[in-house]
């Protein structure tokens, strides 16, 4: 997921606003410790849901990335296509909002992926 948007909004933000929406949330003390256990739940997961995982792209993550407004890849080419279908109320990329995560968060639960 890109957002192209320099909004300021991180994936601490997400956690934040599903810990509201009422998921469980644990903080860690550090990005190793969240990492290791992120790894031993993925690999704990059914064998579905494992396929549908980040598992594969697991290696990408071994260290943490610094942070940067706006995408660190460009997203030209896909905000033209969307801004050419009209899709979204704003003809553009949707903004990330807490509505827009919880959305996501109970989309993935329904289809039983998390």
């Amino acid at each position: 997921m890109l957002n192209p948007h320099d909004d300021g909004i991180s994936l601490d933000t997400f956690v934040d606003w599903l810990g509201a929406a009422g998921h469980p949330i644990s903080r860690m003390d550090g990005y190793r410790e969240w990492l290791s256990r992120f790894e031993i739940k993925l690999r704990a997961l059914p064998d579905r849901q494992k396929q549908n995982s980040m598992l594969p792209l697991l290696d990408a993550f071994r260290d943490p990335g610094e942070a940067i407004p706006g995408a660190g890849l460009p997203t030209d080419r896909f905000r033209t296509a969307v801004r050419a279908a009209k899709i979204g109320p704003d003809n553009d990329i949707p903004h990330l909002s807490e509505p827009l995560i919880r959305k996501y968060a109970n989309d993935l639960q329904a289809l039983g992926l998390v």
